[in-house]
């Protein structure tokens, strides 16, 4: 309390060195161990900057905004320093990014210029690598005077150009750099220079899916279209995701032109990349607005059985899709039966579902299948073969002899009783309990679990099928 109490008379004395001088200290000594956790021992050290926060608001309060401002950004830079050194669940981080709201309201006030102000936020956030400065974003989303961003746009334009971009890392941050640059001439009102912007970076930095959005957005598709070939082309080989964002882009062209047709070969094309249930259901929905669903369905199932590619078949009647198409991947072995199982779950035609199950069983491609999926699909069609495959599942987790395992195992073995009950087929669901509480009487706690699956109590509770 006496502390406290002298460090308000400074500031009503006008006598604020000792107190910056003191914060300084005090800032060094918070931010110079790093935060640490030991969560299995409940052990750890996390640096508290509360008090911090509380003198540098005094000192806010009594009309020192410069040295609070010069004060926040050593803190900020041995905060950072701090963080990195730091082994914990992000508690340091926290500590740290709380007092940053203090530091923007100092710079709002602060005697800078209010191109300065913009700048020394920027700087801030391009530094931050732990996401810790959200307020200074928030600060460079705000209104500015106008005049303002146009120098700043300029000086952000100016680096940009001398920055050099000799690696994935630098381009990182060039692409950092030149969205704020982007934003700024917004803000400014220099629309006209962000397209010009954009394509010169592209080519730079690879960041074609940035400029195809600008001109998407001004409804300038041909040449959107013409970037995006060329932006696949470039990134296709090394930077595959790039490309595959680039080919949703020109999806959602064909779809704001209605051009239906198209957009279902582009998602066939997409399915044939990469199958999953997703990919299907959005085939079905494209191929439905073209109204060509039945040539396409038929078209995949071939593809899935025996690898032949849709646009190959003499029936296929859908455009080109305007990319390249892909061709079958080399590592596949058809049939592929997990998306096969899956497209005959999802359409709800158990036979299928059996079929492609058991023809994968027989193989030696059963890694990968959900035969809980397949049980539940099956369970009303046939249900003696889900029963046999849930049974299957628990044997093999009781085989692992783990007390977890057993809870996993008793799922399974749930599902099983209620197919045996509405078969009413209790008789043999008990009979498979005593087998396997005789084959398995040594294990204790599987036994309590079996003892809990046919209504008898477990561990003093009584559990319910």
């Amino acid at each position: 309390i006496a502390k406290e109490v002298a460090e308000r008379q400074q500031l009503i004395s006008g006598k604020s060195e000792t107190l910056v001088l003191s914060l300084r200290k005090e800032i060094e000594a918070v931010s110079g161990e790093p935060g640490w956790g030991n969560y299995w021992d409940e052990e750890g050290f996390t640096p508290d900057y509360s008090g911090i926060i509380r003198k540098l608001e005094g000192l806010l309060k009594s009309g020192y905004v410069d040295e609070v401002l010069g004060l926040g950004h050593e803190l900020i830079t041995s905060g950072f320093r701090q963080v990195e050194e730091s082994n914990d669940e992000g508690e340091t981080a926290m500590e740290v990014e709380s007092c940053m709201p203090i530091i923007v309201e100092a710079l709002e006030r602060s005697t800078l210029d209010n191109v300065d102000k913009l700048v020394w936020a920027l700087d801030v956030v391009l530094a931050d690598q732990y996401d810790l400065c959200g307020e200074f974003e928030k600060y460079l989303h705000q209104e500015h005077p106008q005049s303002a961003w146009d120098r700043f746009a300029e000086l952000l334009l100016t680096r940009l150009h001398k920055l050099n971009s000799t690696g994935e890392i630098l381009d990182y941050k060039r692409n950092e750099l030149s969205n704020w640059t982007i934003h700024a001439l917004e803000q400014s009102g220099r629309q006209a220079e962000i397209i010009p912007l954009c394509e010169i970076e592209a080519r730079q930095t690879r960041s074609y899916g940035r400029l195809v959005k600008q001109l998407i957005e001004e409804q300038r598709y041909a040449d959107a279209e013409r970037w995006i070939h060329e932006g696949i082309q470039a990134t296709q080989e090394k930077w595959t995701g790039i490309a595959a964002r680039l080919r949703v882009d020109f999806r959602e062209i064909q779809i704001l032109k209605k051009s239906w047709s198209v957009v279902a070969a582009i998602q066939v094309e997409e399915y044939i990349r990469r199958p999953s249930h997703q990919a299907f259901v959005e085939c079905k929905q494209a191929s439905d607005k073209a109204e060509v669903w039945v040539m396409v369905r038929k078209t995949i199932l071939s593809y899935l059985e025996n690898g032949e590619l849709p646009w190959t078949k003499a029936s296929w009647s859908l455009p080109k899709s305007g990319l390249t198409p892909p061709g079958a991947a080399s590592e596949n072995e058809f049939p592929l039966f997990i998306d096969l199982i899956d497209i005959a779950i999802y359409e709800e035609k158990p036979d299928q579902v059996l079929r492609w199950y058991d023809q994968c069983s027989a193989g030696s491609c059963k890694y990968g299948i959900e035969e809980n999926s397949i049980a539940g699909a099956v369970q009303t069609y046939a249900p003696e073969r889900a029963v046999a495959i849930w049974k299957d599942m628990a044997e093999r987790l009781i085989a692992r002899v783990k007390p977890s395992a057993y809870q996993e195992a008793a799922k399974y073995l749930r599902k099983v009783a209620e197919v045996m009950r509405r078969e009413q087929k209790l008789k043999e669901w008990e009979r498979y309990l005593r087998r396997l509480r005789e084959e398995h009487a040594r294990k204790r706690r599987l036994i309590e679990i079996l003892d809990g699956l046919n209504g008898k109590p477990i561990m003093g509770k009584r559990v319910q099928l």
